[in-house]
This record gives C-alpha cells, sequence and structure tokens, in this order.
C-alpha cells in the first residue's frame, strides 16, 4: 500500500496496487485507457477513475 495525490483532483487515497484496489471493479475503453496513461504518470483516485469510466461505457472496449 502506498498514499498517493491524485494528479487530476489533488485528493489523497491509498492504492493497494494489487486486484484488491479499488481500481479494480472499474472497467475503461481502450481508448480511455491509453488517454490515461498519456495524461497521468500516477493512479487517479476513485472518484475521478470513476468519471473516466463512466464516459467511456459507450466507446468500444
Amino acid at each position: 500500500m502506498r498514499e498517493v495525490t491524485c494528479p487530476n483532483c489533488g485528493s489523497v487515497f491509498v492504492c493497494t496496487h494489487d486486484d484488491e484496489c479499488f481500481c479494480a471493479k472499474y472497467e475503461l475503453s481502450e481508448g480511455a485507457c491509453r488517454t490515461l496513461q498519456r495524461l497521468y504518470d500516477e493512479c487517479l483516485c476513485e472518484q475521478c477513475l470513476s468519471q473516466y469510466a463512466d464516459k467511456s461505457k459507450d466507446e468500444p472496449r
């Protein structure tokens, strides 16, 4: 586990960086994954990640 500051909103959260991490429950399109990798060098908090996941629901996987 590690404490991370979300590069999108600045909130601080704990990243377990494993299958138990909150991010494992979100599905993103390939395009959304590429965009996040290009824009950010660090994990996003759950709120920001969920917004990207919601936006990518209509995109092809």
